[in-house]
């Protein structure tokens, strides 16, 4: 599937598909790399979480950003939507987004 294909889902769409990917990778970049240019700035660079509780880790980081943004990108919404593209791409295989 190429950008073009999945540039045709929401951005709701695109985020749970990355989201889901990047969970189940336990790719805590992914999510720090992304949530420092949301619209509330989360302080990454103080989350380093054990190797053994990333997925905890995950999740807590995931409440935080619904809590500060409430679930809305604001003006970081075409990067983030860039950023699900690009991931979804890389490691997603060939099924559409889910939702």
């Amino acid at each position: 599937m190429d950008a073009s294909d999945l540039d045709r889902y929401s951005t709701s769409d695109l985020q749970h598909r990355a989201f889901a990917l990047a969970r189940e990778r336990r790719d805590w970049r992914f999510f720090i790399d992304l949530f420092r240019h949301t619209p509330t700035a989360l302080e990454a660079e103080d989350l380093d979480p054990d190797v053994s509780e990333i997925g905890v880790a995950i999740d807590d980081l995931l409440s935080m950003w619904r809590e500060g943004t409430k679930g809305d990108w604001g003006s970081a919404e075409p990067l983030a939507r860039a950023a699900f593209i690009d991931y979804i791409q890389r490691h997603g295989g060939e099924d559409g987004p889910t939702g």
